[in-house]
């Protein structure tokens, strides 16, 4: 007699919403709410209309770069959208606006495209764009294990490079972010997994956490060295 084994299946769970994409919608509107709440709020004593819904939206912006909901390009590119298709409210005076020569959505798209203008903006771009050739090919490894062979027997040698790289990088990029986010950083971030020293790990500890404040300290110090090392100098020193 052969006997059959009755197997009991389960019923399949309905699937419901993940929380994560309704937290995502939320952080998402969080930005819009702020901005349209600040729109609501009455106008201080003393500033105009247009400059208060000018800080309105752009603290909306700077919410939604604080939860990120959108990747950070997005959201600023937005923010800058709003403000130039709300020009007329956001952006220009009355007086602005009744001038004879004055044109509306010329004055507007040139504001919105001022910022592309700007050299230092590029060199932060094109400064990037290199630390993702040296992900891309791991030259930053290849660097990493050169400074390995030669300065790794110790980590304070390792910190002295560091700091070495970034003083003589300093008088010629007028920009501490791209210097150290796009230069610095993509060649250290290699130098912790080399000791077996991993982010978001315990193991961290080891040298990772070392190296990576070696890095922010020695960017602070060599910012305010020179003239021409970091943006908002050079930009106090124009004017």
């Amino acid at each position: 007699m052969n006997e059959k084994s009755a197997t009991s299946h389960s019923p399949t769970p309905v699937s419901k919403p993940k929380d994560g994409k309704k937290n995502r919608l939320v952080m998402m509107a969080l930005p819009i709410i702020v901005a349209v709440l600040l729109l609501f709020v009455p106008v201080p004593d003393g500033l105009p209309p247009y400059a208060w819904h000018y800080f309105a939206i752009f603290v909306g912006v700077i919410v939604g770069l604080i939860f990120e909901p959108l990747p950070g390009a997005v959201i600023g590119l937005t923010g800058v959208v709003a403000i130039a298709l709300c020009s007329q409210w956001v952006l220009f005076s009355p007086e602005q606006m009744a001038a004879d020569k004055f044109h509306l959505a010329g004055a507007s798209f040139k504001w919105a495209v001022s910022g592309f203008g700007n050299s230092t903006v590029w060199l932060i771009f094109g400064a990037f764009m290199f630390a993702a050739g040296y992900d891309k090919t791991r030259f930053g490894r290849r660097l990493a294990l050169i400074l390995v062979k030669y300065l790794g027997r110790r980590s304070l040698t390792l910190g002295y490079a560091i700091t070495l790289a970034d003083l003589l990088l300093a008088p010629f990029t007028p920009s501490n972010t791209a210097r150290s986010g796009g230069t610095i950083y993509p060649i250290i971030a290699n130098l912790p997994p080399l000791y077996g020293s991993k982010p978001n790990d315990p193991s961290a500890r080891k040298i990772g956490s070392y190296l990576m404040w070696v890095a922010i300290t020695a960017a602070c110090i060599t910012s305010s060295m020179f003239l021409s090392a970091l943006a908002l100098t050079c930009w106090h020193w124009r004017w």
